[in-house]
């Protein structure tokens, strides 16, 4: 299980499961424009989360291109190539892309 630092653990939004049933349409309704999440507890403990659609099918995506094999190699030796300076500059990047 991961462990968040303090600092990082008062950065979440939480909610309580009255608070939330209460307002749950509201935070439907805002969820996808502010995105993110919300840690929803119960008795105060976190029990789950709630997360706008688009963080979690960009959520989705990361996790299966992690478990594509070779996928995690592939990355450290790409960083290893520019860790040797043979990689290429953002601009040059943008141009080859035509951004």
């Amino acid at each position: 299980m991961q462990t968040l630092s303090t600092a990082e653990l008062v950065q979440k939004k939480f909610i309580g499961t009255d608070d939330l049933r209460k307002r749950l349409t509201d935070i439907l309704d805002k969820l996808p424009e502010e995105g993110g999440e919300i840690i929803v507890t119960q008795h105060g403990k976190p029990q789950a989360i709630l997360l706008d659609l688009e963080s979690y099918l960009d959520l989705h995506d990361t996790f299966e291109n992690l478990q594509r094999p070779g996928f995690i190699k592939s990355i450290y030796k790409e960083l290893r190539e520019i860790d040797k300076g043979k990689g290429i500059s953002h601009e040059q990047l943008k141009k080859n892309l035509g951004i």
